[in-house]
Order: C-alpha cells, then structure tokens, then sequence
C-alpha cells in the first residue's frame, strides 16, 4: 500500500526534515507516526531490538563532535595539588 498526500508544503516540510537529519522522507515519515502512536497508547510492532541500537548508534556517530567548554584535567577542576590534596 502507498500514502499518496496531496500538500506540497507538508512534502516541503518533510523533504526538509529527512535533509537536516541526514535520512530518507520515508524514515521521517514512519518515525513521526510511530511517535505519534505510541503517545496514543497505540501498540506498534517495534524492530528488533539490535536493529533499533544500531540505528542510535549511528545516530550518535553522525553528531558532530564538540569541543568541551573546560580545558582543564579532572584533577584542576576538582582542586587537587600535586600530593593529591585540597
């Protein structure tokens, strides 16, 4: 079966969304009605669970990466001198 939706500015919307996130207009579609679903109570056939992990982690990889706000050790910000104490 297909969805046929007949709104440019939700295929504009979408297409935006899948582009932003690095994914397909579908994946964007069927996330957006699971969710959606899933806050009804509705049960949906989840994938397995490997399958769903190695979605996250690829979505984590895809992150950029970020640079930390602190540049000092752990030991500078704790407060410890060279003998190890305060």
């Amino acid at each position: 079966m297909s969805i046929v939706i007949n709104d440019p500015r939700l295929e504009q919307l979408a297409q935006q969304l899948a582009a932003s996130e690095g994914t397909t207009v579908e994946r964007v579609v069927r996330e957006s009605l699971l969710s959606r679903a899933g806050r009804r109570g509705l049960t949906v056939n989840k994938r397995p669970l490997r399958e769903r992990l190695k979605d996250l982690a690829r979505e984590v990889d895809a992150l950029p990466a970020k640079v930390p706000a602190d540049h000092r050790t752990a030991e500078q910000i704790v407060g410890y001198d060279e003998r190890g104490q305060w």
